[in-house]
């Protein structure tokens, strides 16, 4: 068999598999990300879902354009370095996407909890300390009139 062709095939094998494992795993641990970060149970399994279809894609498309090589394969020494940098190349664009998706997500939940803490926390306490809504019932803001005047304080002077 020709070194190259030996090269293309085990490059697919390779790198279909490992997307497939990579978004059986994420889709799997995603899942519960994405129900904290959505708040909402079945939309967390449909934005999983879709995104699971993004990342086949995505990848699968790197990986078929990716696949081509411009280098002389003569012998399989040179199919196994040619085909271990194109594979590094793969998991590297694998990590790059990952990181991406966790970033987007990350700033995405941020913003749906401090749209949930600001429903929760009334207006008059300071953002990020909710307190029992028996306490913040009872409690009555000071109210805003003339100041009592300050007396000043008496300096002792070092003796002599």
């Amino acid at each position: 068999m020709d070194p190259k062709l030996g090269l293309y095939l085990a490059y697919l094998v390779v790198t279909v598999a490992l997307t497939v494992w990579v978004a059986r795993t994420l889709f799997r641990n995603g899942q519960v990300f994405l129900k904290d970060a959505l708040a909402d149970e079945e939309l967390a399994a449909s934005v999983n879902k879709l995104l699971v279809v993004g990342f086949y894609l995505l990848n699968l498309g790197y990986v078929a354009l990716a696949m081509k090589t411009t280098e002389t394969v003569t012998d399989a020494t040179g199919a196994v370095e040619n085909l271990v940098t194109k594979l590094g190349i793969v998991m590297l664009a694998l990590g790059a996407i990952h990181f991406f998706n966790i970033f987007v997500l990350t700033r995405f939940r941020k913003r749906i909890q401090k749209q949930h803490l600001a429903q929760l926390v009334p207006p008059h306490l300071p953002p990020g300390r909710p307190q029992h809504p028996a306490a913040t019932a009872a409690y009555q803001p000071p109210q805003q009139g003339p100041r009592p005047p300050v007396q000043p304080q008496i300096q002792l002077q070092p003796p002599l």
